[in-house]
């Protein structure tokens, strides 16, 4: 046994003292995966790279991207799992508003930490917005008032708050920003008026 761990001490010690020579045919080219552990540069298709593969996040320095894939594809299960059971507790709003309010924000807490896995917390916070600000204060407050303080009222109005928030930051994506949400209105509503003026 000792001299199979000595031959394999000096086939490795070969190995990173001298390169392997190429074929005959020639230089041989890298596969388009690289190798087994490594990141596949060109997935989609030739030349593309993921967004964040060739920059590794410090937060998360000791992750590979495929821990980091493995990781969001949990994550967004968990939130998957979460909004389910809170779609169950829908037609049961009133009676269990906390609940549901609880299971909505859990739901979003995990498709969150999918997004910081895949794209890298540091990138996310490098350049937060005034929506998405205000929707991580409404969804800590949900969660503060079902968790910590167990009152249906403050959730409800936390809850109330996250979908404003979210609304507001869906709003202010649109192309145009809040200046294309207001033409956006304004064409609803005259569609709407020319909707209620057309004789039944």
């Amino acid at each position: 046994m000792a001299d199979l761990g000595r031959q394999l001490h000096e086939y490795l010690a070969q190995s990173k003292a001298a390169p392997a020579p190429p074929p005959a045919g020639g230089p041989q080219e890298e596969p388009e995966g690289g190798g087994a552990g490594a990141w596949p540069s060109a997935f989609p298709g030739p030349g593309w790279r993921w967004p964040w593969a060739a920059e590794a996040d410090p937060w998360l320095p000791g992750l590979s991207p495929w821990q980091r894939l493995a990781g969001a594809a949990l994550c967004l299960l968990l939130a998957a799992l979460c909004f389910g059971l809170a779609a169950l507790y829908a037609p049961l709003l009133l009676l269990r508003a906390r609940k549901f309010a609880l299971l909505w924000s859990l739901g979003s807490l995990c498709a969150l930490l999918a997004a910081a896995l895949l794209r890298g917390p540091s990138r996310l916070l490098r350049e937060p917005s005034r929506g998405s600000l205000l929707y991580a204060a409404a969804l800590g407050g949900t969660l503060y008032a079902a968790l910590g303080l167990r009152s249906t009222a403050l959730t409800a109005l936390g809850a109330a708050a996250q979908l404003g928030a979210a609304a507001a930051a869906l709003l202010g994506a649109l192309p145009g920003g809040a200046a294309g949400a207001r033409r956006l209105g304004a064409l609803a509503v005259a569609a709407l008026r020319r909707g209620a003026a057309l004789p039944v």
